[in-house]
């Protein structure tokens, strides 16, 4: 499957979740540089994903987000649900960030 594909499927996954997806410049200046993360803006979960990754890199960190979600009992489909367990498996293992 293309990278593009992916990305819009792992989307879809985001959107049933009710989370948010936001492409952003994340250099931070003087701070640590980030690459993405996933936190929470007024009680709701957003992940931000550096703009200037190519479409799998952000496919790869909004995966590791999306794992870092409770995803029992959510439909994913087959190659949505494989990509997951290639990155890490279910169950709130998405702490490899910045690897």
């Amino acid at each position: 499957m293309d990278d593009k594909r992916l990305w819009f499927l792992l989307n879809e996954v985001a959107q049933g979740l009710g989370v948010e997806v936001r492409l952003e410049s994340l250099d931070g200046g003087d701070d640590p540089p980030a690459h993405s993360g996933l936190c929470r803006l007024r009680g709701k979960p957003v992940i931000f994903i550096e703009r200037r990754q190519d479409t799998s890199g952000r496919c790869r960190r909004l995966g590791l987000g999306l794992l870092g979600l409770e995803l029992d009992g959510v439909y994913l489909r087959p190659v949505v649900r494989g990509y997951l367990e290639e990155l890490g498996g279910f169950g709130g293992q998405g702490d490899e960030w910045d690897d």
